[in-house]
């Protein structure tokens, strides 16, 4: 997914968690907050990317290791893909 930073709007890829930190996405030349990125989602729409995760815009895998939009209304009901 394409990831952008909210600071300096220089934007990347990322779809992975770091798994040794809380809530900290790896962009593929750092590990940074999701509070610090804003998120494109299929919509077009840029949002942020803390606030995709709470309605559930952006949702996990049950191992809490990828994040991604989903794909049915139960996975977005849920929050997370089984």
């Amino acid at each position: 997914m394409k990831v952008r930073y909210k600071n300096s709007g220089i934007e990347s890829e990322s779809q992975n968690f770091n798994t040794t930190a809380l809530w900290e996405a790896l962009t593929g030349d750092d590990s940074v907050s999701i509070s610090e990125l804003d998120v494109l989602l299929n919509s077009g729409e840029w949002k942020d990317m803390d606030q995709a995760f709470k309605d559930h815009d952006l949702i996990t895998n049950n191992f809490n290791t990828c994040f991604f939009e989903p794909t049915n209304e139960e996975d977005k009901v849920r929050g997370f893909s089984m």
